[in-house]
């Protein structure tokens, strides 16, 4: 079976999606969390250390240290051990540690507007225009720097980077389901010989 990766922006309301998905599929859900912990005993390297290699900040030893350099490399071989599996949906942004040469793999994208965006910060987590503002600069700094450092692209939002791409503004959560579960069939995404090759490789 193929892997369903699904990115997404802060406040995008990408939760109702991932759960939909998961309850249509069967699929087992891995998040950034689990990719880091695996990455921290494959290495023995800090959890909390690793996971700082996606965000934006970086140590002012970094450029001695190469700490983020040796945390993404760990980062990739944990992603690489699970997508030796099936069944699975990478929610975070860790999908984008995978390949672009594994074919069997469908790469989602949810976006919305900066309205819909603040709204739903204020209306789900109670918080200030300010308070959801800072936070939505935060998390899209950390993941244009995140997406650059992997694919040279500052764009983390660039649709070339994905198969489908949901604006969750304009788009109810089961329909956005109905459209991710009917691309999942799509033979152009089923594992082949060669893409499961490249998984092999990958590790």
């Amino acid at each position: 079976m193929s892997v369903i990766t699904i990115f997404g922006s802060i406040f995008c309301n990408k939760e109702p999606i991932v759960e939909g998905l998961l309850e249509k599929t069967g699929y087992r859900r891995i998040t950034d969390g689990d990719i880091a912990a695996k990455a921290a005993a494959l290495s023995s390297m800090d959890k909390k250390r690793i996971r700082m290699a996606m965000e934006a900040k970086i140590s002012v030893f970094n450029k001695f240290t190469h700490e983020k350099e040796r945390s993404i490399a760990w980062l990739r071989l944990a992603a690489a051990e699970f997508i030796s599996e099936d069944n699975l949906l990478i929610d975070g942004a860790s999908g984008h540690l995978i390949p672009q040469t594994i074919s069997h793999v469908l790469r989602i994208c949810v976006v919305a507007d900066r309205e819909f965006r603040l709204a739903h910060a204020q209306k789900e987590r109670g918080l200030s225009e300010k308070a959801a503002l800072s936070q939505i600069r935060k998390s899209d700094e950390d993941l244009a720097v995140w997406v650059n450092t992997l694919h040279k692209n500052q764009d983390p939002w660039d649709p070339s980077l994905y198969d489908i791409v949901i604006p969750a503004n304009t788009m109810e959560a089961a329909e956005s389901v109905a459209l991710i579960e009917g691309n999942l069939r799509n033979e152009v995404i089923r594992p082949t010989q060669a893409s499961q090759k490249a998984a092999g490789e990958s590790i």
